[in-house]
């Protein structure tokens, strides 16, 4: 999967921001959500056993020594090619059908994270989260395989480059009660840089 995206980056017109070092994440138990970025991507990262406890388990059931499970959302043709090339480039600009993905992670991260934030939740923001996953899946939960490969389920909404995979986490997590903008957020870098200003804003507090 990472092969494909630095194609996808030269696509979007500098969609990545320069890698930065991952910072290790707070601990944050049950009441927050990590925030990973890699490439032009980012996913919703959740610990192991809040999901093994609330209505995403099924995705927790073949990875029992999971540390935690990343969410993430995109263009399906581009996430299900071995080989990605110039078609499911173009279509990453055209838009079409969207998977989420789901991946069980060794640690609080996916090892290729470059860049994390931990942001606490109000009470029932992950509750929030939770939800926000389930309905933006089409199908019926699966287990996710061990070992961090991918999950890959189709999504009720589609990809475009008005809602991207940048788009879908800040969506989630406006939905889960913090005042961190969604439209107008496409890129990577555009995403980091309002998750970083709500960082603040939570230690300023």
């Amino acid at each position: 999967m990472l092969s494909r995206r630095p194609l996808l980056a030269s696509i979007l017109l500098g969609a990545c921001a320069l890698p930065a070092p991952p910072r290790p994440p707070a601990g944050l138990g049950t009441d927050g959500v990590l925030v990973a970025a890699e490439a032009w991507h980012t996913d919703l990262c959740l610990p192991a056993p809040v999901v093994r406890a609330g209505r995403l388990a099924p995705l927790a059931a073949g990875a029992p020594s999971a540390a935690g499970f990343a969410f993430g959302f995109g263009l399906e043709d581009w996430m299900r090619a071995d080989r990605p090339g110039f078609t499911e480039a173009l279509g990453a600009v055209t838009g079409g059908p969207a998977v989420v993905s789901v991946r069980a992670t060794a640690a609080a991260l996916p090892a290729g994270a470059e860049e994390s934030l931990a942001l606490r939740l109000p009470a029932g923001g992950v509750a929030a989260i939770e939800g926000f996953i389930l309905a933006s899946i089409a199908e019926p939960l699966a287990p996710a395989p061990p070992g961090g490969g991918w999950l890959l389920l189709r999504a009720r909404r589609r990809y475009s480059l008005g809602f991207t995979c940048n788009s879908w986490v800040m969506q989630a997590l406006a939905e889960a009660g913090l005042p961190v903008p969604v439209a107008g957020i496409r890129l990577r870098g555009e995403a980091m840089a309002a998750l970083r200003a709500e960082a603040a804003r939570q230690a300023a507090g």
